[in-house]
């Protein structure tokens, strides 16, 4: 039998067919000003969230997404979501890892392929796509509780709302080099959109421990305490400067530029080498 003739013949009907969906975990950062006037402003982690006009979970917040459709890859399905809901472009695109619970989406078996973009938040015009009835922005803190069961608690903030959800660890999920972790609790995130942010969240603490990723969510010329900032924000962290600067030396140069005082000690600025990808 020949290639053509088993196609001809090949029966799709006997397997399931799920439909698959893209997810984007979109992170940046902005600065919080102080009370105290002699302080610099403080980053702080967000991530955007829309809410859901239409049914399942309607009014309630998810990741911007979408289906796929049969003539895009699903890089392309992500990067036309991302525009199509946020009207937002990035220059980082990641994919993160596959969500195929079964149960996951009340319509039916719908595989996600989850995305982590890192953009500037700062240069961004955020608008809702139609089918969404809003787009905010989130703070973001994630903490483990060692006294109850190795659980995770995800706390999503703004001026508005509170978003929480817990899960706990279990070590036989583990895949890779991040735990493995199941959804037990949540309210007014859709899906299981609470386990996708955490994991995308714990894998960028770690990328950005290895490569110069965090340039990615600042402007293009920054001093090197708003890039330490940046850092320690997304670690939910302190680091010692000198150690942080050792560390970035060789993705940074200086320009001949300062900062404007306004009420400051005027500081170097840089930007990251050309010669980087």
């Amino acid at each position: 039998m020949t290639e053509q003739e088993y196609l001809k013949q090949y029966d799709s009907s006997k397997y399931a067919k799920p439909s698959v969906t893209v997810d984007i975990v979109i992170f940046s950062l902005f600065e919080e000003l102080c009370a105290n006037y002699r302080k610099l402003p403080q980053k702080k982690l967000k991530i955007l969230l829309i809410r859901r006009g239409t049914h399942p979970y309607q009014g309630m917040y998810a990741l911007p997404g979408g289906f796929a459709k049969p003539n895009e890859t699903l890089e392309l399905a992500a990067f036309r979501e991302l525009q199509e809901e946020t009207g937002a472009s990035c220059n980082y695109l990641q994919q993160l890892r596959t969500f195929s619970n079964p149960d996951r989406d009340p319509r039916q078996w719908i595989i996600t392929c989850a995305y982590t973009a890192l953009v500037n938040g700062t240069d961004l015009k955020i608008s809702a796509g139609s089918d969404a009835a809003g787009a905010e922005w989130f703070n973001v803190q994630l903490l483990k509780n060692y006294e109850k069961e190795n659980r995770w608690i995800l706390s999503l903030r703004n001026i508005n709302s509170l978003l929480q959800a817990t899960m706990i660890e279990k070590p036989e999920n583990k895949v890779d080099e991040l735990p493995g972790l199941e959804l037990i609790e949540t309210d007014a995130l859709a899906f299981d959109h609470a386990l996708i942010i955490t994991y995308a969240l714990l894998k960028l603490r770690e990328h950005i421990k290895r490569e110069p990723i965090i340039f990615n969510m600042l402007p293009e010329k920054f001093t090197l305490t708003e890039a330490q900032q940046a850092y320690e924000a997304i670690l939910g962290e302190k680091v010692y400067a000198q150690v942080f600067r050792r560390k970035i030396a060789n993705f940074v140069e200086e320009t001949l530029e300062y900062t404007e005082t306004g009420g400051h000690r005027p500081s170097k600025l840089y930007r990251k080498k050309k010669t980087l990808n």
